[in-house]
């Protein structure tokens, strides 16, 4: 069933590449009390086509995502149901469930993806699904920690396999402990993007990990000697980009960091101090504060090859797939969307995060300069700028 009020049904790629894009869910058991596990989405080139719309997964897997988004952001289950059933209907991701890898290829670079809070591993498709149009393998990790706004695991009873919700955990403004439980959050998120990259790691030597809950259906085989892994990089968006500094900041597998309009609250002073790989900051003016902008400060001398770039009359969230969700006029109204169109917003993340991790500071700054300077600058700053 459509929507009522939509853009396109499928989240079309906005800086589309050679390959068309496959995608395959993996949910991984906890090996050790307490731990709850992996869950991602893996996004790859693929040389498979379709015409049938079924093989694209929908963008919300599960109603329960829209209720863990309108908890987010103070809104009832039953207003989530009628945006869900007037706007989202069944929007697609542009990739095809279950594809095979390209052999196009003998090898290709790999990339963790985390999401920002009250995100999923669905919410950056166009994002995600455009790198490995490329020639990326993308693992979108859900995070477990209660940041997402909605995921489950699953557990055996009885010879069943049963769900088990993992809500979104909301925190008051004057929460006294808000950095302690942020700061505990960034580390979980950290543990599993560690996980991601070393899962990708046996799947590239040629084993398919225990206790798979979700994937079991798919040949990981294919994977196997088909990863560059000495060039693994991790991205984060928001709450994410706090997680990919101090996933790179914890083990040296990451050889680069990219962080999209990052929320750098939640990193204490070791992470802070330790996160030393080339990373670029893609900020929005428009959503920066100074406090926030202190801490990058503190984090940009540590590396030569770091860069800040900093868009201006962009949003938040355009790095993520709201702005594509509704229609213009709605999108702005619901602050996803600012003066600068959001494909255009898309278009430079994408291309800047390749050329950064291709050619590292100097690739991204000279395409920065021969084509986003109308609206992406070396300046940083913040929304204290804009203050009369």
């Amino acid at each position: 069933m459509g929507s009522f009020i939509s853009s396109p049904q499928v989240l079309t790629r906005k800086v589309s590449g050679q390959f068309q894009v496959g995608c395959k869910d993996l949910m991984i058991d906890g090996t050790v009390l307490g731990d709850r596990g992996l869950f991602m989405r893996v996004y790859y080139p693929t040389d498979n086509k379709t015409t049938d719309i079924s093989s694209y997964p929908l963008w919300l897997p599960k109603p329960q995502y829209a209720h863990g988004l309108g908890e987010y952001l103070g809104q009832s289950p039953q207003k989530m149901n009628l945006i869900t059933s007037a706007i989202v209907g069944e929007k697609r991701e542009d990739c095809i469930e279950n594809a095979q890898l390209s052999t196009k290829c003998d090898k290709w670079p790999i990339v963790v993806f985390s999401h920002g809070l009250g995100g999923s591993r669905t919410f950056y498709s166009t994002y995600c699904t455009s790198l490995a149009s490329h020639g990326y393998v993308v693992a979108a990790v859900e995070h477990k920690d209660h940041s997402a706004c909605w995921t489950y695991q699953l557990s055996e009873r009885n010879g069943e396999l049963v769900e088990q919700p993992i809500k979104i955990k909301l925190i008051e403004k004057n929460e006294k402990n808000e950095f302690k439980i942020r700061n505990q959050q960034v580390g979980k998120r950290v543990t599993e993007c560690v996980k991601a990259l070393n899962v990708l790691e046996q799947l590239n030597l040629g084993a398919v990990p225990e206790k798979v809950l979700i994937g079991n259906d798919f040949d990981w085989s294919q994977f196997k000697n088909k990863f560059i892994m000495s060039s693994a990089s991790v991205i984060g968006h928001s709450f994410g980009g706090a997680t990919s500094l101090a996933s790179s900041a914890y083990t040296t597998d990451f050889q680069k960091a990219i962080v999209l309009d990052g929320w750098m609250f939640p990193l204490d002073s070791t992470q802070q101090e330790q996160a030393k790989q080339p990373t670029m900051f893609l900020n929005v003016g428009d959503w920066q504060w100074n406090e926030n902008l202190d801490v990058m400060k503190k984090i940009f001398p540590h590396n030569d090859g770091n860069l800040v770039l900093t868009l201006n009359g962009a949003v938040h969230q355009c790095f993520s797939d709201f702005p594509f969700i509704f229609p213009t006029w709605l999108a702005k109204k619901f602050g996803v969307q600012g003066p600068t169109e959001p494909s255009i917003c898309m278009q430079a993340a994408i291309e800047l995060s390749m050329a950064f991790l291709e050619e590292g500071k100097n690739g991204a700054q000279r395409l920065k300069d021969e084509k986003f300077s109308d609206f992406i600058s070396n300046e940083v700053y913040g929304r204290e700028k804009f203050k009369l």
